[in-house]
């Protein structure tokens, strides 16, 4: 799983965590959660990156205040002794005044790309008329915005997307090039005519669906951009190991020029399509360096897991509607190696969390009998595959009590926590304010 620790960078004074499969930030109005969240995603994103280029030279204090200062709008954020690090499963980097770099780990060869998701609190944009021809700065709502536009098109009346426990589908109309919500009663509306609530929820879910089951079952569409990357690592890793065969030393320099000049040529790809071909026929004659070059394109050609993170889900939505919402989301989750981290500062997603978890540890004690926990099943998570942090002061809090610096006891359910302390002021302020009643 991967390790993070994040100094000095907006609120944040200092946090060390590691991703768990399913995360979730709580805290106080601008204490740190959406920058976490964007640290997490810029760094996810670069191992991906990485994976793609199979080098890492390119990595530097201008790419990083491109890709993350710019596109997650932190760029005035950098406070004195700023620092990121970040160890996942093909890198290591690192960020500071002094220091800028990622190195690929031993092993990266074999490690898989995953898509990574940054899901904004201003999704509900994508309602706006026009959209498409707007004229946006490159930031993380932008890209959800384009990413949107792809994504929206591949799901038709034929293959409307059931929004489960919602109880409303999803489709986009090609004829009216209009997304289009049915009803409970089957009376369908325009998203934009719709609730602020379904503005917000729509996309968020239609997304998630896509993220983890659509891309699974459907060959992706592919960008110049990426399949160029994708070429650009199969000629590169083929010529590494043919001249490692041919023992012919090759400096980088000579490699990238190398690379610039056989990237895939005809001759490389018949053979590579020679090699799938017997591959597909269950043919064993394949050599050490085909074996390779192909497992290596399956690694990389599609993505195997996906990074989900999302802004507040619970944005317009009615408190039984985000309960819901937990449940079907967990549910998505569930179904995959998929990931997923939340910001809120909603106690219903907390709590509904937390019946997950508590329906995890009891279900094989709840009756058949018991058909609206029967039906929850598929929402259950094991309490250790889930991780909640409280933000405080810029730190995890408790500060001490707890070794992991969460919010949960002992079997992993989530306790005294933000939410009920703000309750319980608001009780006391409430049996004061009692005492100053007529006794009638």
């Amino acid at each position: 799983m991967p390790k993070f620790i994040i100094d000095k960078i907006g609120p944040i004074e200092h946090v060390d965590f590691t991703l768990n499969k399913v995360n979730m930030l709580i805290g106080p109005q601008s204490s740190g959660k959406s920058t976490i969240a964007k640290v997490i995603s810029f760094c996810l994103w670069l191992e991906k990156n990485v994976l793609m280029r199979r080098n890492t030279d390119y990595v530097s204090w201008s790419f990083v205040e491109k890709q993350l200062l710019e596109f997650h709008k932190l760029k005035n954020y950098l406070n004195e002794g700023y620092a990121i690090f970040f160890v996942g499963d093909a890198i290591d980097f690192c960020y500071t005044k002094d220091m800028c770099f990622a190195k690929l780990k031993d092993g990266f060869e074999r490690c898989k790309i995953g898509k990574v998701a940054y899901i904004p609190a201003e999704r509900n944009a994508v309602t706006l008329p026009n959209i498409a021809s707007l004229k946006m700065p490159e930031y993380n709502t932008r890209s959800f915005i384009f990413d949107w536009l792809e994504v929206h098109q591949k799901f038709q009346k034929k293959n409307a997307v059931d929004l489960l426990k919602l109880k409303l589908k999803y489709y986009y109309d090609e004829s009216s090039q209009k997304d289009m919500i049915v009803l409970e009663d089957g009376k369908e509306i325009g998203l934009e005519e719709a609730s602020s609530g379904l503005q917000s929820v729509v996309p968020l879910y239609v997304y998630v669906y896509y993220l983890t089951h659509w891309i699974y079952d459907h060959q992706e569409d592919i960008s110049f951009e990426k399949k160029d990357r994708i070429e650009g690592a199969l000629s590169r890793e083929y010529i590494k190991m043919f001249s490692k065969q041919m023992n012919v030393v090759m400096d980088e320099e000579f490699l990238n020029q190398a690379v610039k000049e056989v990237k895939l040529s005809p001759g490389f790809k018949k053979i590579l399509g020679t090699a799938k071909t017997l591959k597909k026929a269950g043919n064993d004659s394949l050599d050490n360096l085909l074996e390779t070059v192909l497992e290596l394109e399956e690694n990389i050609s599609h993505p195997h897991y996906s990074n989900i993170i999302v802004e507040e889900p619970e944005l317009n939505l009615f408190p039984e509607t985000q309960k819901d919402l937990i449940y079907d989301l967990l549910e998505m989750i569930n179904s995959g190696r998929d990931h997923l981290l939340m910001t809120t500062h909603s106690p219903y997603l907390l709590y509904a969390l937390n019946n997950c978890m508590l329906g995890a540890l009891v279900q094989e004690n709840i009756p058949e009998e018991e058909e609206g926990l029967q039906k929850m099943k598929d929402s259950f998570v094991k309490p250790e595959d889930v991780s909640v942090w409280e933000i405080k002061n810029g730190k995890f809090f408790p500060y001490k009590e707890n070794p992991n610096y969460t919010i949960q006891d002992e079997r992993g359910l989530i306790r005294n926590n933000y939410f009920d302390r703000i309750m319980k002021n608001i009780m006391t302020d409430f049996a004061a304010l009692m005492d100053y009643c007529d006794e009638d």
